[in-house]
């Protein structure tokens, strides 16, 4: 009897977890279905009415052309955007989280409030430029896990530059160039940047400034990067220090205050990305605008502010590739839009502005295969705005909706 009562027992059990197994593949799936009024699924691309945007699994599953409220017999939210401009994620590919303060709980405490400033605004991707340790690293898996709300973020760690310099680690000759890039790159950097001329607060970084590294130098960064399969953005004000990286296999210009006609056609032909960082251009009004600012810093900035628009203006006429980066962290964070609203300031048709906030920077960072566009199988980094920024561009201004890999966090 007692062996008839542990057989059964285990008969039952055996049943039990049988029950529980069937009942777990018959769970019922969950899924959001987005109403879109006005779609711009591709940036530069006609947009689309009444579309419904499927969801499923942090990823665009269907777009359909009316409004569906089911699929299937999946469990649906429906998110009610008929009124709405509906789009990709933007991204800021020029934004510094965490590298403010005076020792790294502040780079903490500022990193999470920039992260979250940041993605309220719409910017679901960004990429880190230069931090004050390895905080920004913390901060990555901190937002990638979940534990913190911000934009998936893309980080270069530290800042490589000649002499070593605040926030920043020491590039002197070959082998010190060598082991400073190896180590960025093994604490987990996705980039490296490189600061190849002064920064545009000193003197030096005027029109006819020096390059700062020599050509052992910047080879010993780049070939390791390469080694690695690690792209690098080169910071660069002066005429001469674009030219001088250029040569070197870089990824991006960064700011490029000062670059000439044959600078461009070399990043035409290598497909080397600008990122003007325009919104700084709000900082210097500012600065000139002020009576006690300090005279000469004002007749040094004075000629960034008469040269770099015309010359951003320029590049996109003729072709350069331009993608969006703000320098958040020299400028406020949570105002990311004001480099599209800049863009279109000095000529760029609205369309094209907003290409650069997601086509084109997701290309920069090898991400278009998931991100920058509203298709199917990508991942679903979906915006809302109020009004139309194609027909007004600080409408980019009134984010209403943020979705970041399927997870709803403004609506």
């Amino acid at each position: 009897m007692r062996y008839l009562i542990i057989i059964s027992v285990w008969f039952l059990s055996v049943m039990s977890m049988g029950f529980a197994q069937d009942e777990a593949e018959e769970e019922t799936r969950k899924i959001t279905i987005i109403h879109a009024g006005t779609l711009m699924a591709v940036a530069g691309n006609a947009t689309l009415e009444r579309q419904s945007i499927i969801v499923e699994d942090g990823k665009i599953k269907g777009i359909k052309p009316s409004y569906v409220n089911e699929d299937g017999d999946a469990d649906v939210t429906i998110v009610d955007l008929k009124d709405k401009f509906v789009m990709a994620g933007l991204m800021d590919v020029h934004v510094h989280l965490a590298s403010r303060g005076d020792n790294p709980a502040d780079y903490a405490l500022n990193g999470v409030t920039n992260a979250y400033k940041t993605l309220m605004v719409g910017v679901t991707t960004v990429r880190d430029l230069g931090a004050a340790d390895d905080t920004i690293f913390k901060l990555r898996k901190a937002v990638a896990d979940g534990d913190v709300i911000g934009p998936r973020i893309l980080s270069a760690g530290n800042i490589i530059g000649v002499g070593g310099r605040d926030n920043g680690k020491e590039c002197n000759g070959v082998e010190s160039c060598r082991r400073t890039t190896r180590d960025m790159i093994t604490s987990g950097a996705d980039w490296i940047k490189i600061y190849s001329s002064c920064s545009g607060g000193q003197f030096c970084s005027n029109e006819e400034g020096a390059p700062m590294f020599f050509d052992d130098e910047i080879e010993a960064i780049t070939e390791v990067a390469k080694k690695y399969e690690i792209k690098v953005a080169a910071h660069s004000h002066p005429r001469a220090s674009a030219l001088h990286v250029l040569k070197y296999g870089v990824s991006s210009i960064e700011h490029g205050s000062f670059i000439n006609d044959e600078a461009m056609e070399i990043m035409i032909r290598e497909g080397v990305y600008y990122v003007p960082t325009v919104a700084v251009m709000d900082m210097i009004e500012e600065d000139i605008a002020d009576p006690e600012s300090d005279p000469e810093m004002v007749a040094h900035e004075t000629k960034f502010y008469e040269n770099n628009p015309k010359k951003i203006y320029e590049a996109y006429k003729k072709g350069v590739k331009i993608a969006t980066g703000t320098d958040a962290g020299v400028v406020p964070h949570g105002k990311n839009y004001r480099e599209v609203e800049r863009f279109v300031e000095l000529g760029m048709a609205n369309a094209d502005a907003l290409k650069a906030g997601t086509v084109n920077s997701a290309d920069l960072l090898d991400l278009s295969d998931d991100l920058g566009t509203i298709e199917v199988g990508k991942i679903a980094d979906i915006i809302a705005v109020s009004g139309n920024p194609l027909e007004e561009i600080k409408d980019i201004e009134n984010i209403v909706f943020v979705m970041k890999e399927g997870r709803v966090y403004k609506d």
